[in-house]
């Protein structure tokens, strides 16, 4: 991989309760270069979006604390910088469409104005300019009418219509880093598709490097060139996309696309594979390894007593595990 734009070194994220520290990112390594694509999967509470929220520094303090690690955006370590420092990064170097787009947009106010807004404070636009810059960016995500919709609120478009705006506002200053956290998840597949190829087709012109969280492996295979794999705040295994695909080691891993649904299976013949149990809590982890009460390869007296190393299996192919071979 070429030089990295983005690199983050031990990671750790915890929330501090009245029942416990939760340790949502537990020692994260990840690397970023310019133009790339990097996949971040896993269930539902395994820290995907929590590590997003760290490299951006939106986690709510309090309960939560970055407790180590650094952030370094190339030369520049994120979490060194000054509050006031790092609202300049936000929105402009690394930019962040999140999960639910209704809950994002402000309501009260218009969506052109809140593309504006984000324009005039980034780059420096006179209200004018900045106006027309929110119509152009509208238009290029496939808005019609944009001069008219510019003066619509939220509630009056549709989710793949708000979905398109925050996208327009995403990258509307250019960002070299997009982080796109389940951005097509309530859609339909129709809509979805075409989300998904304005982002393709947005990347391409603005040559941005993204970090797309999902748990749709199909969404993967076709738009990432790496993945990482995670489970309860720990990277399990990461390894470029076709490595991921034809030769996993996780047994996660291994869980996770066995469970996805294939073409040709009869109706009552084959039943879908599915991973048992579920994610535990972060306030009561396992022993060992944190998969070994779901894992089909658990051996007592190993897994159970010490948890795995992250290991280098083949070049670029890191896995942790005590039974990857």
């Amino acid at each position: 991989m070429s030089k990295a734009l983005l690199k983050v070194s031990d990671l750790k994220t915890y929330f501090h309760t009245p029942e416990g520290t939760v340790r949502a990112v537990d020692g994260v390594d990840l690397e970023l270069a310019a133009g790339q694509v990097l996949g971040l999967v896993g269930e539902s509470g395994c820290g995907k979006s929590v590590t997003a929220l760290s490299i951006l520094r939106l986690i709510p303090e309090p309960p939560g604390e970055i407790v180590s690690g650094r952030v370094m955006l190339q030369e520049q370590d994120l979490l060194a910088l000054k509050n006031s420092e790092m609202r300049d990064v936000r929105g402009n170097r690394i930019s962040m469409i999140f999960q639910e787009p209704m809950t994002s947009l402000n309501p009260v106010f218009r969506i052109g104005d809140q593309i504006s807004e984000a324009v005039k404070l980034h780059q420096g636009l006179p209200a004018n300019l900045a106006r027309d810059k929110a119509v152009e960016m509208l238009k290029t995500v496939g808005i019609p009418s944009a001069d008219i919709r510019y003066k619509d609120y939220p509630h009056q478009l549709s989710g793949g219509m708000r979905q398109r705006v925050m996208i327009a506002m995403a990258f509307s200053c250019n960002p070299e880093i997009l982080i796109a956290d389940e951005p097509t998840t309530a859609l339909d597949v129709t809509i979805q598709a075409q989300i998904l190829e304005l982002m393709r087709e947005l990347k391409e012109t603005t040559n941005s490097a993204i970090i797309f969280i999902t748990h749709n492996l199909g969404i993967i295979a076709e738009n990432a060139q790496r993945v990482m794999v995670m489970y309860t705040g720990r990277v399990v295994e990461s390894a470029d996309v076709k490595t991921i695909f034809n030769d996993p080691k996780h047994p996660y891993t291994l869980g996770l696309l066995e469970s996805i649904p294939r073409k040709g299976k009869r109706r009552g013949k084959d039943t879908l594979s599915s991973i048992p149990g579920i994610v535990p809590s972060l306030f009561n982890l396992p022993s060992g390894c944190t998969f070994s009460d779901r894992c089909s390869k658990f051996e007592s007296g190993l897994c159970d007593r010490q948890e795995p190393f992250l290991v280098e299996t083949d070049p670029g192919h890191h896995v942790r595990c005590w039974q990857y071979r």
